[in-house]
């Protein structure tokens, strides 16, 4: 998707060395054309006024199961096209679609459906699909169905991928479980290959790394806590940089010391603001039934009724980013490597992820409070319900 051509003035700029200069930035074909500070030279692009406010490259999150009041899982299209729309008007330029641990026929028919709109362009934001399972531990399920989950399975992963179409990006895999190192050594040069819901111990987490393993599946949560004798996931995910580790920075999943501990111990070029939304983001409190469970939202946080067990966030990875920067005290520059630049190099999304001349021009524009009022896609600003306009 490209866009018209338009100069940004005024505002303030996250460059790529997190330095946050005032200036203008030159937006054609889609892409960012050039940058500079004071005022923009004459070009015959229309100019849009920013008065002074900041604009950050646009978020990217591997993590999301829905929002808008849909699941990406549930094998309807629109379902997915609606939750991609919601993230996106809140600053969410690319993400991946997450598919949780279901019946290996529904799990493919999720795929497809996810696979059908990247094919056609109807959810410009959705650039992958991740599997959260089916190999996952079941004493550190979460929120995941018991019955869905199974032992590594090669046949299994690739009907999963057939049924994505060449749009799977990552999986989650629990280490541990008989044949998962095997797995992740035979997979880890098609997918990303991501450690999570898990009982490893640091040993086993270790050698999961050397098959080749990448990243963590929601750091801290659904695994072993960290213990002075037994320091498990928790500090080999931490202390090994060859790992990129996904935080969930809600209030509710971590408190915001632990994510400070994170954050001192690995850095921003190894950590990612994720969602891990489910569909009850950008909505209120109550009861509400989604695909395979049904949850109760109270104060933003979503839990299976009737237990204390998290289902997910009500999270937008903007809100992560302005908490992380106001609540829990990390560098704006930090915060924005952390939920763009670290991502998408993740990813494997080479244009975009900084503001830098030649990369995709996804930008948010934030207001005071850090939230966003205005995003580009391509180049096109995005409508408030989250299409792209011309």
């Amino acid at each position: 998707m490209t866009g018209g051509g338009q100069v940004l003035t005024g505002g303030r700029f996250v460059r790529a060395d997190g330095a946050v200069t005032p200036g203008w930035l030159l937006v054609r074909g889609g892409l960012i054309h050039a940058m500079g500070e004071g005022g923009p030279p004459p070009v015959p692009e229309p100019v849009v006024d920013l008065r002074g406010r900041l604009v950050v490259p646009g978020f990217v999150d591997p993590h999301c199961h829905g929002g808008a009041g849909r699941s990406v899982y549930t094998g309807n299209a629109d379902d997915v096209r609606i939750a991609a729309a919601g993230h996106l008007a809140r600053g969410t330029t690319s993400m991946l679609a997450s598919v949780a641990s279901l019946a290996l026929p529904a799990m493919e028919a999720a795929a497809r459906a996810v696979a059908s709109v990247i094919d056609d362009g109807s959810a410009p934001n959705v650039v992958g699909i991740h599997f959260e399972g089916p190999f996952l531990s079941p004493g550190r399920r979460g929120a995941q169905s018991p019955d869905a989950l199974r032992a590594p399975d090669r046949a299994v992963v690739e009907r999963l991928l057939t049924a994505a179409g060449g749009h799977a990006v990552s999986m989650t895999v629990a280490p541990e479980l008989p044949g998962a190192l095997e797995l992740i050594r035979e997979y880890a040069d098609r997918l990303v290959i991501s450690l999570g819901h898990t009982e490893a111990s640091a040993a086993v987490f270790a050698r999961a790394v050397g098959a080749g393993a990448r990243s963590v599946t929601h750091l801290f949560n659904a695994m072993p806590p960290l213990d002075h004798r037994e320091p498990g996931p928790v500090a080999a995910a931490l202390l090994d940089p060859r790992l990129s580790c996904e935080l969930i920075v809600d209030g509710h999943h971590l408190a915001d010391d632990t994510v400070r501990l994170a954050h001192r111990t690995a850095g921003a070029d190894r950590l990612l603001l994720v969602s891990d939304a489910m569909p009850a983001a950008g909505m209120g409190d109550g009861t509400y039934r989604f695909a395979d469970r049904e949850v109760t939202v109270s104060g933003g946080a979503a839990r299976l009724c009737g237990t204390d067990t998290l289902a997910g966030s009500t999270l937008f990875v903007s809100r992560a980013f302005c908490r992380s920067v106001t609540t829990v005290g990390v560098p704006l520059a930090d915060a924005v490597r952390m939920s763009s630049t670290t991502p998408a190099r993740l990813l494997g999304l080479s244009d975009r992820g900084v503001l830098r001349p030649g990369l995709r021009a996804d930008l948010v524009e934030l207001d005071a409070s850090l939230s966003p009022s205005r995003v580009w896609l391509g180049g096109r600003p995005v409508l408030p319900g989250g299409g792209a306009g011309r």
